[in-house]
C-alpha cells in the first residue's frame, strides 16, 4: 500500500532510529511526506523538590524556576533533534516536517494523526513487559486502539518484524 502522509511517532530512545529509518523508506517508496512528532510528557515525579519546599530547603519559586528552565533546555534539544532528522529527510527527498508539544504522548499523536489527516503512523514500541506494561501502559498500545488510521510499529528488537495494527482488523 502506498502512504503519502507519514506520522512519524518518536520517543529518543535507541528504537526511534529504526522507527524514523522505516519511516523514511516507506515515505521514499511511496513519494511520501514525513511529519516527526515527539510529545513532552508532563513531569510529575517531584516529590523530592515538593518535599524541599516545605521544610525551607528550597523556596518554590526556586523550585518552579529550576524546572522551567530544564523544560525549556529540553524542548530546545528536542527541536535540535527533530531538526537534523528533518534535514536527513530533505537530503533523501523527502519533505518532513516536526512537531514538538508538551502533552500526553498516546492522546497527542491521535489528535495529530487525525487533524493532519495522516494516512498511516509510524511509532516504536518501549519494549515494556508484564507488570512495567500493566502500571504505566503502552503508547502503542494506546495509538493502535485510538488512532484514526492504521499504525506501523517498529520493535525495539531489529529481528523482529513491523507490525502493522488497523482498526478495520479489530473484531466487532
Amino acid at each position: 500500500m502506498s502512504y503519502q502522509k507519514i506520522l512519524v511517532a518518536l520517543d529518543r530512545t535507541a528504537a526511534s532510529d529504526r522507527v524514523f529509518d522505516y519511516a523514511l523508506e516507506l515515505a521514499q517508496s511511496s513519494q511520501g511526506e514525513l511529519q516527526l512528532v515527539h510529545s513532552l510528557d508532563v513531569k510529575t515525579d517531584n516529590l523530592g523538590k515538593l518535599i524541599d519546599a516545605g521544610v525551607g530547603l528550597q523556596t518554590s519559586a526556586n523550585m518552579q524556576h529550576d524546572e522551567e528552565t530544564a523544560q525549556l533546555q529540553q524542548v530546545q534539544e528536542v527541536r535540535q533533534w527533530l531538526e537534523h532528522l528533518r534535514a536527513e529527510a530533505l537530503n533523501r527527498n523527502v519533505s518532513a516536517n516536526f512537531v514538538c508539544e508538551m502533552a500526553d504522548p498516546g492522546s497527542f499523536i491521535c489528535h495529530l494523526a487525525k487533524t493532519w489527516a495522516a494516512d498511516v503512523i509510524v511509532m516504536g514500541n518501549s519494549g515494556k513487559k508484564g507488570l512495567k506494561k500493566l502500571a504505566s501502559g503502552s503508547v502503542s498500545d494506546y495509538v493502535a486502539k485510538h488512532a484514526p488510521c492504521p499504525t506501523m510499529v517498529v520493535p525495539n528488537d531489529s529481528s523482529l518484524e513491523v507490525e502493522l495494527l488497523s482498526k478495520s482488523s479489530e473484531p466487532a
